[in-house]
């Protein structure tokens, strides 16, 4: 949960009142893992084999709050206040700021957010007895649409892996070939990927933005409604929501994607946060450019999800 993401951890839990029926009928440490599994690990990855990581492990975040004089509810209180409100002056891990941006203010389920902190304090997430209870965790689920409580759960969940795939490979190309280099990633790769997460999840997945990069991105007149809607919010101070809504028989999901630092390297201010270079690449990939001008924490555009509908909702 705690550090930015190369496409701007776009999505996260939401503010809404409910928690997941699967979570709260599961035992503390199974809720702990889906928990974990939703908000935090797409990100903070707990595969200590990764060679390209997005933001630090679980346990290095956890290493980093805890010592033998803090106190659980102390504890719970500096993770729950910096998720809440990331910034710098809160902050205890500087160098992962450094290598990965600040992390984007988002909204999350404050019950959820409370039971995550407080098992991060009670249990050594990078202990060989911790990974013996997410390995088995993890080969009892079975990632079908029937797993999920909501549709807004589902589409979370489907958008989160979406997001995963992209990030990692993009910030594998800004690290191996540098911003310019990575630009080719996005003008070639970025639409088949995000496809081919459609066949992995059987639900058809976009992206799109009232200020698109490539005109295959542009946003509908439904989708340019949710960013207006959002971003009055915005404007308010108000968490963002997800959207869900019925459409010929399929339920379509919309999650706010939000830009970080790292996201101004291509669609910040052009010629300060733009170096010349890439504006001269993205020029000649993207002659109908409109996705510069951004700052950290705007709404870029949204992951659209349309899935099927379930037998038993027919």
């Amino acid at each position: 949960m705690m550090a930015a993401l190369a496409l701007g951890c776009f999505t996260s839990r939401t503010e809404s009142q409910h928690t997941t029926a699967a979570t709260e009928q599961s035992d503390p440490e199974t809720r702990a893992m889906q928990l974990l599994q939703a908000n935090c690990f797409t990100c903070h990855n707990p595969d200590l084999e990764i060679e390209l990581r997005i933001a630090p492990p679980m346990f290095k975040i956890r290493d980093h709050y805890i010592d033998d004089t803090i106190r659980r509810e102390s504890f719970v209180r500096q993770i729950v206040d910096f998720v809440n409100d990331p910034t710098e002056e809160r902050a205890v891990m500087y160098g992962a700021i450094r290598n990965f941006g600040l992390m984007p203010r988002q909204q999350f389920n404050q019950s959820d957010l409370h039971f995550i902190a407080g098992y991060l304090y009670d249990n050594d997430v990078s202990s060989d007895a911790w990974y013996a209870k997410w390995d088995s965790f993890q080969k009892r689920q079975v990632p079908q649409q029937t797993n999920f409580s909501s549709y807004e759960e589902m589409g979370l969940q489907f958008a989160n892996g979406t997001k995963s795939q992209l990030g990692s490979k993009l910030l594998g190309a800004i690290q191996s070939k540098g911003t310019v280099g990575a630009i080719s990633f996005c003008n070639i790769e970025a639409l088949p990927l995000t496809d081919s997460m459609s066949k992995v999840f059987q639900a058809s997945i976009r992206r799109v933005s009232d200020k698109p990069r490539n005109p295959a991105n542009s946003a509908n007149s439904r989708e340019l409604a949710t960013m207006l809607e959002w971003k009055g919010k915005m404007e308010a101070g108000e968490p963002l929501s997800p959207v869900t809504f019925e459409k010929e028989g399929k339920v379509i999901g919309h999650y706010p994607i939000m830009t970080s630092a790292m996201c101004m390297q291509c669609h910040g201010q052009p010629g300060t946060q733009i170096l010349q270079q890439t504006q001269d690449v993205l020029s000649t990939l993207y002659p109908t450019d409109r996705a510069t001008g951004y700052a950290p924490n705007q709404l870029r555009g949204i992951f659209v999800v349309e899935m099927r509908k379930r037998e038993k909702d027919h």
